[in-house]
């Protein structure tokens, strides 16, 4: 079942228009049924508000990701002219893709951290009011930024760990946030003859990717 979503205005489009603007969607992307219409009644005697039911068409959508999709347009709306915005979800996550703009760079930020910062703000004010889709985690992307970063970091991974198996010495990367060394977490698991390590310089943390030791 889709989201549905009652509420009242002074006119049935009033109505409909408040909860489209509460969930960002248009007009389009949803059915509308009038509970009741509105009356002025007799000398302001008698009179009642409109009441709509909305029901979002689109039921792989839960109320969290229309949400944070909006709260996303609002933020941007502040920083850049032009972008789309782009939304899909699975059991655990809302992805959400940022496209059609040329700030990349702006929005992407030092190694990602601008992206990091848009998913934690839009990840709370998404989830402040709303139970449909509360767990799931929200994931931000500009116009494929991770997936070109998850290709580049698994390449240096496999690369440096060819090496470290040749040279049987230790070789340092260099410091990565928190999502890319998840990243290269997984690409080191596809790795055989080697190990690693974590160290903690300051601020930062780097990956150190260690040969095996062979058992005597």
């Amino acid at each position: 079942m889709g989201i549905i979503l009652e509420k009242e205005g002074k006119t049935v489009s009033e109505a409909t228009m408040s909860a489209c603007e509460e969930l960002g969607v248009s007009r389009s992307e949803i059915d509308v049924e009038v509970l009741q219409e509105s009356s002025k009644g007799v000398f302001g005697i008698g009179s009642r508000n409109a009441k709509v039911r909305i029901t979002v068409k689109d039921e792989n959508l839960s109320e969290k990701g229309l949400k944070s999709k909006k709260a996303l347009e609002d933020i941007l709306g502040y920083l850049i002219p032009t972008y789309s915005i782009g939304i899909k979800e699975n059991p655990d996550r809302i992805k959400l893709d940022i496209r059609d703009t040329n700030d990349k760079g702006l929005l992407i930020g030092k190694r990602g951290e601008m992206i990091k910062a848009l998913e934690y703000i839009v990840g709370k004010i998404a989830g402040r009011s709303c139970e449909d889709g509360r767990d799931k985690r929200i994931s931000i992307d500009v116009d494929g930024y991770k997936r070109r970063r998850e290709d580049k970091i698994s390449i240096l991974v496999k690369d440096t760990a060819r090496k470290v198996r040749k040279i049987r010495k230790p070789i340092s990367l260099d410091p990565m946030s928190a999502s890319e060394r998840r990243m290269a977490y997984i690409a080191l698991k596809r790795e055989g003859g080697v190990g690693y390590e974590t160290k903690v310089e300051r601020d930062e943390k780097r990956i150190i990717i260690t040969p095996h030791q062979s058992r005597g």
